[in-house]
């Protein structure tokens, strides 16, 4: 008696899977003085009633997961907006801040130049006077 395995079960398990697969359940049949096979189908079937539950169980868990995808989709989205909202103002930031130490160094090369003059100037007037007391009787 040969095995016929449907083409569902050869496409989901694979060639490779249904060639080992065939020969021992032929086997385990030929061997039915041995309660084997009823064991087996005993210790791992399931009852209808409690596939349908998990069944059911199993739709709710995959639309709860939908839902929680969109969610996480969308949560995405929004930071990424965020994101690039951020990269802007940190441009923009960057921007100003560059264009205030432009401002600020140029004040301080003004104001260095302003000192560097009235001490001169200071030093122009010291010197003066300090001729014109050597030199006056």
């Amino acid at each position: 008696m040969a095995i016929q395995i449907p083409q569902t079960v050869r496409h989901a398990w694979g060639e490779e899977l249904v060639l080992e697969f065939v020969p021992w359940l032929e086997q385990v049949i030929e061997e039915k003085t041995s309660p084997r096979l009823e064991q087996l189908v005993e210790e791992k079937a399931v009852p209808r009633d409690e596939y349908r539950q998990v069944l059911s169980r199993l739709d709710v868990l995959e639309h709860d997961v939908a839902d929680v995808k969109e969610n996480v989709r969308e949560l995405r989205g929004e930071i990424g907006g965020l994101r690039d909202e951020m990269n802007r103002r940190f441009v923009e930031m960057e921007r100003h801040f560059e264009l205030r130490f432009d401002q600020m160094s140029e004040r301080m090369l003004v104001q260095t130049r302003w000192l560097i003059g009235s001490i001169a100037l200071f030093g122009t007037i010291l010197a003066i006077l300090q001729a014109i007391a050597h030199f006056t009787p």
